[in-house]
C-alpha cells in the first residue's frame, strides 16, 4: 500500500515530462523570383517613418537570422547587395466565439445540449469569447543595381498568438520569415514553433 503514492508520483512526473512543449502558430506566406538567393550581401535601409530604437533591436533579428543562412551584412547599398526594408504592426482585435464540449449542464444563452447523443461524454457546448491580436511582420528585399526591377523576395508573416503587444513574439514572426527561406512561392505556410525559454 506504501508504494501506490510512489507509484502515483513517479506516473504523474512522467506524463508531465511527455507532454508536449508549447508552441506559437504562425502563417508565411512568401513571394520570390528565381534568382532571389543569387545575391548574398544585404543592407536594411528603414522606412521613413521607422528610426527608433525598437526597430534597430528588430533589424538586428532580421539581419541575425540572414547572416545564420550565409548571407552578409554590408553597411551602405551598392550594386551588389540587396536592400531590405521591413514593417512590422498590430491589427484591430478580433472576437470570435469558440464552442468547446463540455460535461458541464448547459446554462445560460450561450449553452445548448446536442439532441439525440445520450451516450455522448460530452453532451453540451460552452461556448466562450475569445480576443485575438493579428501581429504581422512584413520583408521586401530588392535588388539595389535595379531600383526598377520587380523585388527579389515580399513576404509577410502572421500570428494571433498573444495579446497586443507584438515584443514577445517579434523573434517567432522572424523565425516564421525565415525557415526553410525563401520558402515555397506564393504558398500560405502553417508553423508551428517551440517556444524558447
Amino acid at each position: 500500500m506504501r508504494r501506490l503514492p510512489l507509484l502515483f508520483t513517479v506516473l504523474l512526473l512522467v506524463s508531465a515530462c511527455a507532454a508536449p512543449s508549447p508552441v506559437i502558430q504562425v502563417e508565411s506566406l512568401r513571394f520570390h523570383r528565381p534568382d532571389a538567393t543569387s545575391i548574398f550581401a544585404f543592407v536594411i535601409l528603414p522606412q521613413a517613418d521607422q528610426s527608433d530604437e525598437i526597430y534597430g533591436d528588430y533589424a538586428e533579428l532580421i539581419a541575425h537570422s540572414l547572416q545564420s543562412l550565409g548571407w552578409r551584412r554590408q553597411q551602405q547599398a551598392d550594386g551588389a547587395a540587396v536592400i531590405l526594408r521591413f514593417r512590422w504592426g498590430v491589427d484591430a482585435p478580433v472576437t470570435e466565439t469558440v464552442l468547446s464540449p463540455s460535461v458541464v449542464p448547459p446554462m445560460g444563452p450561450w449553452s445548448q445540449r446536442r439532441p439525440g447523443l445520450w451516450n455522448d461524454p460530452f453532451p453540451s457546448w460552452q461556448a466562450q469569447r475569445v480576443v485575438s491580436y493579428a501581429k504581422w511582420l512584413t520583408v521586401t528585399m530588392a535588388d539595389a543595381s535595379d531600383a526598377s526591377a520587380p523585388p527579389l523576395f515580399e513576404g509577410r508573416v502572421v500570428t494571433r498568438r498573444g495579446g497586443a503587444e507584438i515584443g514577445p513574439v517579434m523573434p517567432y514572426l522572424v523565425r516564421g520569415m525565415f525557415d526553410g527561406f525563401p520558402g515555397a512561392n506564393g504558398a500560405t505556410e502553417a508553423k508551428a514553433l517551440p517556444v524558447q525559454p
